[in-house]
């Protein structure tokens, strides 16, 4: 007779558990402009690639997340003057050290923006905001919020 109570009790528990889980606030990145996010954490690398329109030379930019920013830790390029161009000396790693709290890029850009994740890659490419550009933020959200985004990407 004892178990009913018991069962009865860590089914609440467990229940109040899940639902401060859902509620809690995740750390993710925020395309604007595309109504995606991609879900990371304090440490996490992701890169953004695309073609320089000048110089139409591949750029990958390496960002870490540290203390809620973006910092830019690495520009690789085979171009010595897409590099020069950035005020990037060297190609080693690191080569650079900016830190952001968001960055943007214009909506028509041809430069085949994208963003690449460990397990993703989200094209910048289409939609804009009222002022053309697609801006890339980090912010908070909760499981609740980005669990359908997750089902229906």
């Amino acid at each position: 007779m004892r178990t009913k109570p018991f069962v009865l009790i860590l089914t609440l528990l467990l229940a109040a558990l899940g639902v401060i889980a859902l509620y809690k606030p995740l750390l993710v990145v925020q395309i604007e402009g595309l109504d995606a996010v991609a879900w990371v954490s304090e440490g996490d690398e992701f890169f953004r690639t695309y073609v320089h329109s000048m110089y139409e030379a591949p750029v990958t930019e390496k960002f870490r997340i540290e203390d809620g920013r973006f910092r830019l830790v690495h520009v690789q390029s085979q171009s010595d003057a897409v590099l020069a161009y950035l005020g990037i000396e060297g190609k080693n790693e690191p080569n650079a050290d900016e830190t952001l709290t968001e960055f943007s890029i214009p909506a028509a850009s041809v430069g085949k923006h994208a963003l690449r994740f460990q397990d993703r890659e989200i094209s910048l490419g289409t939609g804009e905001l009222r002022d053309g550009r697609i801006k890339v933020k980090l912010t908070r959200i909760s499981l609740l919020t980005y669990f359908p985004r997750l089902i229906w990407r």
